[in-house]
């Protein structure tokens, strides 16, 4: 039987990307799921129920993370129904603009969905959690390292991996667990619209952390959860950076990220 086998998981962002990939991974293993998306989830609950052979329960609520007052009014809605055994976050964007050619409403947006959204979702759900229950937040390779042209996305990822460590040290006495998801680029909707939009120097430094199948690091996230791990990066390429980045000097780091930009910007 599957870890997931009967227990009920919210999973924000489910219309489309790494939140359907890991529903329909989910429905699979008889989980009972209860999807959240500000877009609509008519086509998704159609293949998951395709997918659905054993019956699980299949909820669907619209949802903009950045209204909190929605967020608590539909996540208790749904916990009057299903409370949840599981919370998958996977609301994000991207904003792949040099910090000269952004605009200070860009900036903000990729704050607001990417920071405020995930706290309102926390926020939302903490008074239906109890001991034995965990949370799942997607953070990304951009927390641990800027990069050219993501002065706005990696500030945002930065916070939640600064927010997750903190929510992580209060919590986990509760017994609640605490993952956060941290992968490199993977081959999805967001990622595939930096394609033109982000500068050859931006693109070329995103190439060091590789690219990965979704299906394999929706696995390899979905596996340590199962283990309860508090940080899980997908990829080997992604583990040898991290790995560099924690064992050398942050100057050798820049070194490296500066001379890649270099190169990447001659003509």
């Amino acid at each position: 039987m599957s870890y997931f086998s009967n227990k009920t998981v919210y999973i924000t962002g489910a219309a489309s990307g790494i939140g359907f990939e890991t529903a329909k991974q989910l429905i699979q293993q008889n989980a009972n799921l209860v999807l959240f998306d500000r877009q609509a989830l008519d086509e998704a609950i159609v293949t998951l129920q395709g997918l659905n052979k054993n019956k699980a329960s299949i909820i669907s609520y619209e949802l903009d993370v950045t209204d909190a007052a929605m967020t608590t009014k539909q996540i208790a809605e749904a916990a009057s129904k299903l409370s949840p055994d599981i919370l998958m976050h996977f609301v994000g964007i991207t904003g792949p603009w040099t910090f000269d050619e952004m605009s200070q409403e860009q900036f903000e947006r990729v704050i607001n969905i990417n920071v405020f959204g995930t706290r309102n979702v926390l926020a939302a759900v903490r008074p239906f959690l109890s001991r034995g229950n965990q949370i799942m937040v997607t953070s990304s390779m951009a927390s641990f390292t800027g990069s050219y042209g993501y002065s706005s996305y990696s500030a945002s990822k930065f916070a939640i991996w600064g927010m997750m460590q903190s929510i992580n040290y209060e919590w986990q006495p509760l017994g609640i667990d605490v993952t956060v998801f941290a992968p490199p680029p993977i081959d999805t909707p967001m990622t595939e619209s930096e394609i033109g939009v982000m500068s050859a120097a931006g693109l070329k430094m995103k190439k060091f952390a590789g690219k990965l199948k979704i299906e394999d690091a929706v696995e390899t996230m979905l596996k340590g959860v199962e283990n309860r791990q508090f940080l899980v990066v997908p990829g080997v390429i992604a583990n040898l950076l991290r790995l560099q980045m924690r064992l050398l000097p942050v100057s050798w780091v820049n070194w490296i990220g500066s001379k890649t930009v270099a190169l990447s910007l001659k003509k």
